[in-house]
This record gives C-alpha cells, structure tokens and sequence, in this order.
C-alpha cells in the first residue's frame, strides 16, 4: 500500500512516499526548485517520490494533506456566504460548500469523497494531529505524552496528547491568538529579523552574558500563565493579523515599552537587542515549560514526544529532562511543518486507517542519491579538474586536519532543516579562526552564529553534559562543552560555552563515522564542525551542480563529491 503525504501552502512544501508504513522516500520542494523556504506546491518533489518507487500517481492508494481547510475555513474564512458581495466571490463560497459536503470525523480529517476509481482517496488532516504523528509514530515508543506547539494550525497553537499504539488521543489544547510561536515570532520581528526563517539567530544572539532582569520584567507584561498549562498574550502588544497595511506582529506599544523607536536589522547586534533576545529566551522557556508540567499532570506518562516549529529551539530541547519529570524524549528530524509531509501520511496510516503499527526506520538519510557514475558526468560536463579518491575516510579527515573548509556531498540527501553529514561543509573544530571564516566567507552571515559538533556517538558524555542523553542524532538538542575541552574546541563553542550536538553512529551513516574515526587518529578528537552545506539565503545543495554552484560561489576550499576530490 503507498500512501502520498504532502505539506504545502504554509511554510517549506514537501512530499513523502509511504511504502506498508514504511518512509521510503522524502524531499522537501526547496531543494528542488531552489527557493528556499518554498510554499508552492511541490510537484518535483511529488515527482521524485513516485521516480525513487518507479511507480505512477495512479499507483499511489491514498493521498494525505498536512492542512484541513473544512476545519480552518468554518472559523476563519472572512468571506462567508451570507457577506458575498462579488461575483467572483463565488470561488470562495464553492470550496466552503465543497468541504462541507466532505465526510469529516472528529474534526481530525477530511476526506474528498469522488467516484473516479483510478484517483486515491485524499484525506486532509488537521496541522497538530500531523505534528503529533511524526513525533510519536516516529519515535517507536508504544506510548508517550505528545506536546505540539508552533504558531497556528487551523485553530490551534498548541495541543496536548497522549499516543498510545495505533491511537493519538487529543486531550487539550490551545487557539489563536494565545501562541507561544507567535509571542517568539513577535519579537524576532521586533529585533529587526525575519519570522519563520531568522528565529535561529535570536536564539543564537540569547547566548551572550549579559544581565537582562529589566527586559524579563517588560516581557512578563506582555503574557501571563494560568491553570491547566493556559498561557494568555497581553493583546495590546500583538497584532493579531498581518493582512492590510500590516506586516508586521509588534504593536506601537510593544515599542514603547522598550523604547524603540524604529526596528531595523543590525549584522553585529546592540545591547539593547541582545537583552532583549536573552530575555526572549528565557521567557519563552518559561513558557514552554509550563506547557510540559501541565501535560505531565494530564498523561503521567515518562515518554515524551515533541512536534511542531517551537522546538527548532534547540536550547529549550536540551534542557527538557533536567527541567521536568518527563524521562525520555525524542524531538523527529523534521519537527517544523516540513515534516507534515510524513506526520500526515503516519497519521492517516496508523489513526485513521488503524494498519497495525510497524517500527519506523527514523533515518534522517531520506532523499536523492547520486550515482558515482552520474558524479562523474556532472564534473566532467564543466571541464573542470578533479582527484578519484583512494582511502576516502582518511583522506576526507586529512583535508579538516589541514585546516582546510571542506564541502561534503555524499550519500542520499537528509530530510529536515539540518545537515546531517550528508550535505555538509565540515571543517576542524580545533581551529580557533576556523569559526569567523566561515561565518565570513563561506555561510555570508553573522559572526555571533554558532556551529554544530558531529561526534561519534559513544563519545558524547565525554565531550559535553548531555544531562543524561544518550544520542542526539538530529542536532535537535544543545549541550554544554565540557569545561576541560572548552579550549581545545574553539570551532564549535558558543558563547555560553553550548554546543548543538550531532551524534553520528554506524547504522544511520557508516561514511561519515568513519570520517571521524580518521579525523580522531589525527587530532585526538572524534568531533567535526558541521554546517549546512550552503550560502546564507539558500537552501541546502540536493544535486552535485548544486554543489559544485556553491563551492565556486563561496570560500569551501575543497569539493567532495562522492568519491572525487575538487580543489580551488
């Protein structure tokens, strides 16, 4: 049985083909078309999908959308019948009509009922419920509490869950305009960044030591905590719609409480927007943890899984077992609405359709692969000089080991927002310069941002106080550096001496442990400085012209390609 899951329209289009309950094959539209963060629909994606099956769309048996437009019309939906003024508006009043006619249960899903035996039967399924079921189906656990939190689905901000086999069980939840996402969103814009794409800079930015005891009071202001895990926005500091003449979340109050006169963006930050983050963090912490008690109270369950857009906040992550009673977690690859494409097509596959549950291969590893063969071909159509590689892992290590900045493209392409050794600009962490050049030079973007570690994974509680974490195989969590390798490791600590860990073991990618392994025997250290392989604006390379753009566009100042070796 396939099942096509798609996520498309609100932020990062993807697709995903499910084969028996099994990920057989995920990409995300941006990596194709080359826009990043891309919300058109994603037909190559969709594309790639059926290619990596060899099967047709008339193959597929049913089709999921991570977006239930009957839930999210009947609320939101300014352009309701009775109001029509337009003729045109009629386009509007027939999908109201469409999606009402539709088979809904438990206002979970959708499903488009049609007589054509040849098309799939299409299900859209509410945005939680597909941040729950990549979380939970994917983290294998026979049960766990649930927590979903981002910025809006069609109703909701955040919902509390329990899983349990086959089931997801909701059990609370949360509505706009009362959004833990939007109050981060808010002040990301009001620092002068972009939302939905440039949170991970204020959060970067909330690592510098300063005291901010007055912006943690001005912030306080502006929500308050109730019972039963309830958190309340102040309205008068949030715009509550961006449509009209509005394009932007902050209120002219919100300004006047911390003296702001105009919002710009700053490459090297101010004080004031450096207090200000830090209190953003420790603020949305709060919250978020405050989300996490009540949902303990609610399930007593010691398995924890966690979904949606929020928990990109690595720093928040990898405080979750120290900071409540929750004693496993797993955070998916893809916990943004990225992922939506799987966590629809789990969710229907296992809630709706109750196939019995099988153990997900929660390999980040995914996507496109490229043939050595095909390599070749790509590298040789632009004339361009290259080394076949003997003794690959080691002379891969010998590159880092020479302070050399090293694009890796290798294997098939991750799913999610990280690279994860697959489409990687590695480097040696042990440089002390090593971090502002490709901060300059390479990436294009802020000095203050941090790179991750790859480490082999026996070897974290070593390196960094993983509070008990045994594996942190998608950078979903932030560690501190060990005080004694602090020194030692100047590529890959942060200011507050943290570190966004990535663990790297046999099964998941054998290449890229085997690097480390070479680079240990050189350095001492089984740990790499790991980045996205891209420029800062772009997104992640998929093909080798996409990485040979990048290694001629940037300061990279050698190519692997595969097996092949290209030097500037």
């Amino acid at each position: 049985m396939y099942i096509l899951g798609i996520n498309t329209g609100e932020y990062n289009s993807s697709a995903c083909i499910l084969r028996n309950g099994q990920i057989k094959f995920a990409i995300q539209e941006e990596r194709l078309n080359r826009e990043k963060f891309t919300k058109k629909f994603p037909y190559k994606s969709i594309q790639k999908c059926l290619e990596n099956q060899n099967i047709k769309f008339s193959d597929i048996d049913y089709v999921s959308f991570g977006w239930n437009p009957s839930n999210h019309m009947s609320r939101f939906n300014p352009l309701i019948s009775s109001h029509r003024s337009y003729r045109e508006h009629n386009f509007y009043t027939l999908s109201d009509n469409l999606f009402n006619l539709a088979k809904r249960e438990h206002g979970s899903h959708t499903q488009i009922i049609h007589d054509n035996p040849s098309f799939p039967r299409v299900y859209h399924i509410n945005h939680h419920q597909c941040h729950a079921a990549n979380a939970f189906y994917m983290s294998n656990f026979k049960s766990a509490a649930i927590l979903t939190c981002d910025f809006r689905g069609e109703h909701e901000s955040t919902t509390f869950n329990i899983g349990n086999d086959v089931k997801i069980y909701k059990l609370a939840e949360q509505n706009l305009p009362n959004s833990l996402g939007k109050f981060y969103a808010t002040f990301t814009e009001l620092l002068g960044y972009k939302s939905d794409s440039d949170e991970w800079k204020v959060m970067a930015m909330s690592a510098y030591p300063y005291i901010c005891k007055d912006e943690i009071k001005k912030i306080k202001k502006c929500y308050s905590l109730g019972q039963n895990g309830k958190l309340e926005l102040t309205s008068k500091y949030f715009e509550f719609s961006n449509f009209g003449n509005k394009n932007h979340f902050y209120t002219e109050e919100l300004k006047d409480l911390f003296g702001i006169k105009k919002v710009f963006y700053q490459k090297k930050p101010s004080i004031k927007q450096i207090k200000i983050a830090k209190a953003l963090q420790i603020c949305a912490e709060e919250i978020g943890f405050h989300f996490l008690d009540h949902l303990y109270y609610l399930t007593k369950q010691k398995n924890l899984v966690v979904g949606g857009g929020f928990f990109l906040n690595t720093v928040f992550n990898g405080k979750i077992t120290k900071k409540t009673n929750f004693k496993k977690v797993y955070i998916p690859y893809a916990p943004s609405d990225t992922g939506n494409s799987i966590g629809s097509a789990l969710y229907l596959n296992n809630s709706i359709l109750e196939n019995k549950r099988v153990k997900i291969n929660n390999s980040p590893f995914v996507g496109s692969e490229f043939t050595y063969k095909e390599i070749e071909i790509a590298i040789k159509k632009r004339k361009i000089s290259f080394k076949k590689i003997t003794n690959f892992h080691k002379f891969v290590a010998k590159q880092c080991m020479s302070n050399l900045v090293v694009g890796y493209f290798n294997g098939k392409l991750e799913f999610g927002d990280r690279s994860l050794g697959n489409r990687s600009i590695i480097a040696n962490p042990l440089n002390k310069d090593i971090k502002n050049a490709i901060n300059k030079s390479v990436k294009y973007r802020e000095s203050y941002r941090p790179f991750a570690p790859s480490i082999k994974v026996d070897d974290l509680d070593k390196y960094f106080d993983a509070e008990g974490n045994k594996e942190n195989n998608y950078m979903e969590r932030v560690f501190k550096v060990k005080k004694r390798y602090r020194k030692n490791l100047p590529g890959i600590t942060h200011l507050d001496n943290s570190a966004r860990v990535q663990t790297v073991n046999k099964d998941m990618n054998i290449d890229f442990y085997k690097i480390l392994d070479e680079f240990e025997k050189l350095s001492g250290f089984p740990i790499l400085l790991n980045t996205s392989f891209n420029i800062n604006g772009e997104p992640i390379v998929c093909t080798p012209d996409d990485a040979l753009n990048t290694f001629y566009n940037s300061g990279i100042d050698v190519l692997i390609l595969g097996r092949f070796a290209i030097f500037k």
